[in-house]
């Protein structure tokens, strides 16, 4: 980190980008190969009925005649006289046929082969979560094809397309072929990638590289997968979302050859699809946009399960993902589909030297909208480069450290994530810009676009020092249903916790005519108390005084209140407090409340399901504390006051307000947890309003659609959730939410730690509760204090 902020980079290959799909009328472009004569070709689906393939010339126009083919190409190669190997699938019922068609370079069919049909459904009957069949094929000198599938292995067939035998085992996702014959592969399995040589006669591994570590971005990158082998300079290219490292034949990082985060590449959002190099070295890359109808989409471990201090993985076993939209919809392709195609050119000779001024940024993980802002603000800012400085999960300790010794020497990234610090010790000693003075003086900035209220929850001293991109609210979530069975009627501004306890004695019924049914789910002290407070104590701390004031009535009632609940005569011990037994039981009727945080509005539709459309929000009880719900952002950004940039980073700043980066579907960031740990946000709220109305217009309309659906799976528990309807009804009962949210939920570690050893001794029995509070609030003045 630090100031020194001119980059000069000079390497043996540095490329110049340019985007060359604006010449080349594609309609929907998919995969893109390079021919004998140095042009592309790229299989366009267009729109159903005008698909084939289609010659580009490396500025991107096209040439010749397209050669018409119908069918849904997965993967396609060319042979070394340009043939076209193209392998298609078609899904029929509940089974999909492959067949792998040959093509000549005028158009002529020169065999097909039956691959085989691939079942769409597991074991149970539920449609399989990763796509099954195969994903890449190569074709070597000798004319013997290789065909990936990474659920089984690599099927060779001889020229004549008769089965030889498999390779290898499952996993591989992308294939090519080197200059001696050997297969170059990429895998990907289990959230593992690796690059891997294997002995093209015997399937067995010549070297094997390990890019687990590899992932500096503290994020898991699902997305492409790509590997390829260039014969100009004998070395393997690997394509992921995020940048294209190159190998040597022997398996040596070479280094990274195009990081997308320094080019232009990702500025319009879309997703980094394919790529193709030809004879000069140049390198292809297509990018496609996601349909505005959402598609499929991976949410965060547990279904969003609040206040846990967990780090999310993307292998979790208890992991839910939506699906729906566009993709599982009938659609108009031509009324959704986007594309980019870019050339990326190596600048020979020692003279050309790109220099930018670098923009530096401390994140703990690194996410999709802020990548997409970085390259939206270079392309239009070219003399400024966004350095994206991320940090290993495990040495969340050292990192603190390290940021806090250079912003308090007066140097320090530019920008901050500050999402999970104590910024507000960098406020108290002048170190941040006051983001407020910045608004005031910009005539382009326009505050009414946004939700103030989320600013206002963040002032200290009556200025904005960070700034929040994104939020999601936490709420207890109630079957209204019963409520109204049992005439009971909340008052959510003015409710206490002895309310609450008193309202779940009158709900939990045990075993009667009617069943059994209880306020909560099965869950102990410290758990609860984690859900009621998000782990964030921040009614009871004035920050800019540095008092606490845990001996409120309204803590004592909480804890004691918690404590009700302890003999389980409120809760129901078959539930567990996981999010599949919540959801089964919030569908059975046998719990009542649950504390959540909602991310938006899809994540609402699908907890109205739950509730079998029987869903209520409300407030946590306030007892006479603040009124107005709390939130929390695991996105928030502050300027150093001591960064050379500082008008710069304010217009960085407004490029992640902006509606284009806004409206991104999975935003989110990350957000320091305890010791080493990192959390993972997936999205949440947009504070820009217009952005948050077209995501609250695309969740109406695809759970309209009817097929949106969340699976969560643990071990062999599992469950699916069709989203419930929505309407506008339903916007503008979330937006009334977002309009009272005025507490901002942050999470000090070191006040929760304090607040832990204090309530242990009260909830086992060894302390009352008024020595618990009085003990809590010393300690908790003395860290404000210090």
């Amino acid at each position: 980190m630090g100031n020194s902020n001119v980059s000069q980079q000079q390497s043996v290959d540095t490329y110049s980008e340019m985007e060359i799909g604006i010449h080349s009328d594609l309609m929907w472009p998919g995969g893109g190969r390079v021919n004998s004569q140095n042009q592309l070709v790229i299989f366009d689906r267009g729109y159903g009925t005008n698909s084939g393939f289609v010659t580009l010339d490396q500025e991107g126009n096209p040439v010749g005649d397209s050669i018409s083919f119908l069918g849904n190409v997965r993967a396609f190669t060319l042979d070394e006289e340009d043939n076209i190997y193209a392998v298609t699938a078609e899904t029929q019922g509940d089974n999909t046929s492959q067949k792998l068609t040959v093509i000549s370079p005028q158009g002529d069919t020169l065999k097909t082969v039956d691959l085989g049909t691939v079942s769409n459904t597991g074991s149970s009957g539920s449609v399989r979560m990763q796509s099954m069949g195969f994903s890449d094929i190569a074709v070597d000198g000798n004319g013997n094809i290789y065909i990936s599938d990474p659920s089984k292995s690599i099927q060779v067939l001889d020229k004549e397309g008769q089965p030889v035998k498999t390779l290898g085992s499952e996993g591989y996702e992308s294939i090519d072929i080197d200059s001696e014959g050997n297969i170059i592969a990429a895998s990907l399995i289990m959230g593992k990638r690796s690059i891997e040589k294997l002995d093209a006669s015997t399937g067995n591994p010549i070297w094997s590289i390990d890019l687990s570590g590899q992932n500096s971005s503290g994020i898991s990158m699902m997305g492409v997968n790509r590997i390829r082998f260039s014969k100009e300079d004998e070395s393997i290219y690997y394509l992921t979302s995020q940048d294209i490292t190159k190998y040597d034949s022997s398996g040596n990082l070479m280094g990274t050859a195009i990081d997308f985060k320094s080019y232009t590449i990702m500025a319009s959002g879309y997703n980094i699809s394919d790529m193709s190099i030809d004879g000069e070295g140049n390198i292809y890359v297509s990018t496609t946009s996601v349909p505005a109808d959402p598609g499929r989409i991976n949410m965060g471990s547990g279904g969003n399960t609040p206040n846990t201090q967990d780090t999310p993985d993307s292998n979790s076993s208890d992991q839910p993902v939506m699906k729906g939209g566009a993709s599982e919809a009938t659609v108009d392709s031509a009324d959704f589909i986007k594309y980019e195609l870019y050339k990326y050119s190596i600048q020979s000779g020692d003279s050309i030297v790109q220099t930018q001024e670098v923009i530096t940024i401390s994140v703990p993980g690194s996410n999709r909208a802020l990548e997409v802002a970085a390259g939206q603000f270079q392309r239009e800012n070219p003399g400024y480069r966004i350095d994206i400085q991320t940090y290993p999960s495990d040495d969340y300790e050292t990192y603190i450290t390290n940021l806090n010794t250079q912003i308090l020497s007066g140097k320090g990234p530019d920008i901050i994530s500050v999402a999970g610090l104590q910024y507000e010790n960098y406020i108290s000693r002048n170190i941040l810009v006051d983001l407020s003075e910045m608004m005031a003086s910009d005539n382009s900035f326009d505050m009414n676009k946004y939700h103030t209220n989320i600013f206002d929850a963040l002032k200290s001293n009556g200025s904005l020092y960070v700034l929040p991109i994104e939020f999601t609210f936490n709420v207890l979530m109630a079957n209204q249903g019963i409520l109204n069975q049992e005439s009971i009627i909340i008052d959510d501004s003015e409710w206490t916790w002895n309310d609450f306890k008193s309202i779940a004695e009158k709900v939990t019924q045990k075993s009667d005519s009617n069943g059994s049914r209880a306020a909560l789910p099965s869950v102990s002290s410290m758990e609860l108390l984690n859900l009621f407070t998000g782990d964030s104590y921040s009614n009871y701390i004035d920050v800019d005084r540095k008092n606490a004031n845990f001996t409120s009535p309204n803590f004592v009632d909480l804890l004691n209140t918690i404590k009700a609940f302890d003999d389980g005569s409120l809760t129901d011990s078959s539930v567990k407090n996981h999010m599949i037994s919540i959801l089964e039981a919030a569908g059975r009727e046998s719990i009542v409340f649950y504390p959540y945080s909602i991310s938006g509005y899809n994540m609402y539709g699908f907890m109205k399901a739950a509730f079998k459309e029987q869903l209520s929000l409300y407030n946590m009880p306030s007892g006479g504390g603040p009124s107005g719900g709390t939130f929390s952002s695991n996105s928030m950004y502050a300027i150093n006051r001591n960064s050379e940039y500082v008008s710069e980073s304010w217009e960085f700043l407004k490029t992640l307000l902006s509606d284009e980066i806004q409206s991104q579907e999975m935003q989110g960031g990350a957000m320091q947890g305890g010791a080493g740990q990192s959390q993972q946000a997936m999205g949440g709220f947009s504070v820009n309003k217009a952005a948050q109305q077209q995501k609250a217009q695309q969740a109406v309309a695809l759970s309209q659609s009817g097929n949106a659906k969340m699976m969560l799976r643990s071990g062999d528990s599992s469950i699916t959730v069709s989203q419930a309807l929505m309407s506008q009804t339903d916007i503008d009962y979330i937006n009334e939410f977002i309009s009272g949210l005025r507490t901002y939920a942050n999470v000090d570690t070191n006040i929760s730690r304090i607040v832990q050893d204090e309530t242990r001794s009260f909830f086992s029995g060894d302390k009352s509760v008024e020595e618990t509070t009085r003990l809590m609030q010393d300690r908790v003045n003395t860290y404000l204090g210090e």
